[in-house]
């Protein structure tokens, strides 16, 4: 009687060590529909574009600008803002030939409100056509 009394007993407090199940777990992905960003070289600003291609505007809050002034010079300016600053637009009126240009650490807002990280985008900027009939006169 007490074997059996002993061994129920034994069951009863070891049975939840045996009966735990591994805790299941809920995995969340923050997933934002944009996707990257382009360059719109006639108002000089940056736009976003979501997974579709879409366009959606005043979502860029910033990035940074590099380019190569000489071989061994880069450039770096940034912008809190989706457009060029006033800063960049006078840098790029003193270009005399075409440049590369890298827009880096472009930082957008999505449509919930979380800031994302987007893509780097490389475009080439081309000097102001008056510039290049100024340079030939000389």
């Amino acid at each position: 009687m007490k074997k059996i009394l002993f061994i129920i007993i034994g069951l009863f407090i070891l049975s939840p060590i045996f009966s735990q199940e591994e805790p299941q777990k809920i995995t969340i992905r923050k997933e934002s529909n944009l996707a990257k960003a382009s360059y719109d070289n006639v108002d000089y600003k940056l736009i976003a574009q979501d997974k579709y291609g879409n366009i959606v505007n005043h979502v860029v809050k910033s990035f940074e600008l590099h380019y190569r002034i000489s071989n061994k010079k880069i450039k770096m300016m940034i912008s809190y803002s989706e457009s060029l600053t006033p800063e960049m637009l006078e840098e790029f009126k003193k270009l005399k030939e075409a440049k590369k240009i890298f827009f880096t650490k472009i930082m957008a807002e999505d449509e919930f409100g979380n800031v994302v990280r987007l893509p780097d985008v490389i475009e080439v900027q081309f000097p102001d056509c008056k510039i290049k009939k100024d340079l030939k006169k000389q």
